[in-house]
This record gives structure tokens, sequence and C-alpha cells, in this order.
């Protein structure tokens, strides 16, 4: 019997159904699936910080709502949580382990999120992005009419489809209707953190399309040129969407301009880098290329790119500002706020553009990241990264979501 509970990292967000409230738990991580819970039970968890025994849960329980919580109906709860492995238990670590290892034994990383964010069958995966282009809101599908010249690095969104589509689409565009780049260098959130701030990995992604080929050589002289084991945290890549959603629309790109010029697929490779949080070096007013591994990454990887003669093109995939009660503002969202978030954002986005690392740093520190911006690591990266360029912006929304009261901000652009 577990008599002081522990809850794991995991996000909570309230959902609305039918009138009724129901709090889910989602792991980041994707060793949990994710599981809904009533707000009592919400309740009831946020006193599993392992310091709080069965019987002072029962205590605070009786307070808040006046009844007793039975310690048989209290356990039955626990039980439920350590079964589906939302507990730091034995039980959770056997598990983690378990897929860890099995990550590791495997040549390419799976797709995580096909058959809820996006299709599995090709044919309807093609139909579905084709979509996205064609939109009211899209910029309108690949053309062989306009040949523009390859885009030193473009930004797209992370967001889940539904909710960003078009989004992707204008960032993509670019690279649909130019000849495209044979190495793309892909910067994204890694919203699990990570012992150091980068982090690799030398597995192809499999996507319904086909594989993808990570650069195995290339990244192996990026590890060779840093002293930390960027290697050390790579299962992180194994449930992480920000990577796994830009693979699927290059893969698509490429064969939606072998298809318009009636040619074989052009092949291209990726360096999948998850970028971990710079939020501390945000509260001490530090600039993250200050800081060693930082620094050190930075050059190897700059150093890497100058040698090449191949065409490269970075990709990061971000999101922005994560506002509202899901992520822990107690005030309500209101046209106000957002515009006040949108007018924000956009002061960011100009620091972007014109690759102004002080002042995209500043915009955050300012207010010690008050709007969330999760994509701030992998885009303060991509200003170090690239020289000589400026940035545009194609599309900028926000997509809120009445039943968490929460939104979410995002935009396109591409630099050339």
């Amino acid at each position: 019997m577990l008599n002081r509970p522990k809850l794991r990292a995991v996000e909570v967000f309230p959902v609305q159904q039918e009138a009724k409230t129901l709090v889910y738990l989602k792991d980041p991580e994707n060793f949990a699936q994710p599981l809904g819970i009533s707000p009592a039970g919400y309740f009831i968890i946020s006193h599993f910080d392992g310091q709080h025994s069965l019987v002072d849960i029962q205590e605070a329980y009786c307070k808040q709502f006046g009844t007793l919580l039975l310690t048989n109906e209290l356990q039955r709860f626990i039980d439920l949580l350590d079964h589906h492995y939302y507990l730091q238990t034995a039980r959770f670590l056997v598990h983690r382990n378990g897929i860890v290892e099995e990550f590791k034994r495997q040549p390419r990383r799976a797709p995580a999120h096909m058959g809820s964010v996006y299709c599995q069958d090709a044919a309807e995966l093609r139909m579905q992005l084709d979509g996205y282009f064609a939109s009211p809101h899209g910029p309108g599908l690949p053309s062989l009419d306009t040949q523009i010249v390859t885009p030193k690095a473009i930004v797209a969104p992370h967001i889940d489809f539904h909710r960003g589509g078009p989004a992707y689409a204008w960032a993509y565009k670019g690279l649909a209707d130019s000849e495209g780049a044979d190495l793309y260098v892909l910067l994204g959130t890694s919203h699990c953190g990570g012992e150091n701030p980068f982090i690799l990995t030398f597995k192809d992604f499999d996507t319904p399309l086909g594989p993808v080929e990570t650069d195995k050589e290339f990244t192996r002289r990026l590890q060779e040129s840093c002293r930390e084991d960027l290697l050390t945290d790579e299962f992180l890549h194994r449930g992480e969407h920000s990577l796994e959603f830009q693979v699927l629309f290059l893969k698509y790109i490429a064969q939606r301009k072998a298809e318009l010029k009636g040619e074989r697929e052009k092949p291209f490779k990726i360096i999948p880098i998850l970028v971990s949080s710079f939020h501390s070096m945000v509260l001490s007013q530090s600039p993250p290329e200050k800081h060693p591994p930082v620094e050190t990454f930075i050059n190897a990887l700059q150093d890497l790119v100058a040698q090449e003669s191949r065409q490269i093109c970075f990709v990061a995939g971000v999101d922005l500002a994560h506002v509202g009660k899901q992520f822990g503002d107690l005030e309500p969202i209101t046209p106000d706020f957002l515009k006040w978030v949108e007018t924000e954002d956009h002061l960011l986005i100009d620091k972007l553009a014109t690759l102004d690392a002080p002042g995209f740093f500043g915009e955050i520190a300012k207010d010690q990241d008050k709007r969330r911006i999760c994509g701030f690591a992998p885009l303060y990266s991509l200003i170090q990264l690239l020289d000589g360029s400026h940035g545009r912006t194609l599309k900028y929304d926000q997509a809120f979501t009445p039943e968490t009261g929460s939104a979410v901000t995002f935009t396109s652009m591409v630099f050339e």
C-alpha cells in the first residue's frame, strides 16, 4: 500500500462534456494513456506530492467537501492511477525502463501520433494535408507555376493539425514551390525538458508516407564536437510531436513535388534536434549563449553547416504563447487579453525576423516569460544559427479552446 503517493509530472486540464466537467491527465512523455477523473479526484491528486499521508489526504478532503473519504475508496483511486502509470512507483519505473530499452533497440523512431493527429493511411493522409493547403485559410496547393529560392529557414507550428493545419501549409509552401533542401536541420521544443540543452538521435523517422533518413555521420560529428552526451535523453524523441509533425510535412512536400514534376522523389536527410528549456536563463537574466553547453553546441553546429556543400534549410517546430487555466493562469481569458497577447507576440516575432537575439531575449525576460513561449529555446537557437537572413511572417493565429479556457498562439515564417 502506498502511504504517501506521489504523482508523476503530468499535464492536467479540464474538459466540459455535456455540462459536466472532467479533469484529464496527460503524460507528456507518453508512458501513460490519457485518463479522465472527476474534479474531486483532481483535489485528491493535488495532495499526491509524496509528503501527504493517506490520513492527511482524508482530512483535507473532509475539510474541502464536508464528507468522509473512506480508506478503501482512496486506495481504489490510488490503485487506478498506479494501474495507468500516473504515480511514481517501482511498478512505473519497470514499465518506463522497458519502454526506453525497447526504443533504444529500434532502428527507427515510430510515429507516436499517427491515427490521432493525422491519418494512418497514406492516401488519406495526403488528402488531409492537401486540405490544409487548399483551405480558405491556407496558401493554396503546391504548384510548379512559381519557382522560388529554397528558404534558408522556416518556422512552423507544432500544435495539433485540427487547430493549426493551414498554418503548417503556409510555413511549408515556400519549400513546396522551390527545389527544396538536401539536409534539414530540425529544431523542436522538448516538452519534457532534458538533462542537456540539446538532444540528438541517430534514428530514422517512420511516417505513413515512408521513412525519412537521419544523417548519422553529421550527427556523429556534432556529438563529437560537444563535451556533453547529447544522446543521454534520446528516448525523449520517442513521443515528442514538435519534430514528428515537421518530418511528416517534409516527406509530404517531397512526394508532392515529385508527383507534379513526374519525377522520382528528391532524396533528403534530417538532423533532428530537441531543445530543452532555457527558462532558468530567463530567471537569471543570463543570455543562453553565455552558458558553455549552449555556446559549444551552437558553435559546433555552425562549423559543420559552414563545411557543407549541400543545400541546408533550418526548420523550427514551435508554438508561441500558452495562456489560460490549463496552463496555470487564474484569470479567465477575455478578448482584450488575447489582443494583448497578440500585440506582445508580434513584438517577439519582429525581433525574430531581424535576428535580434538580445531583443528577442529581452521580450521574454521583461515579464519572466508570462506568456509561456514554449518555442523560446528553439527559436533563440535559430537566431544564433542564421546569418544575414531576414524573416517574413506568413501567418499568425490563436487557437482558443473553450473547454479548457485556454489558448495557444503560433506563427509561420520564412527566412530567405
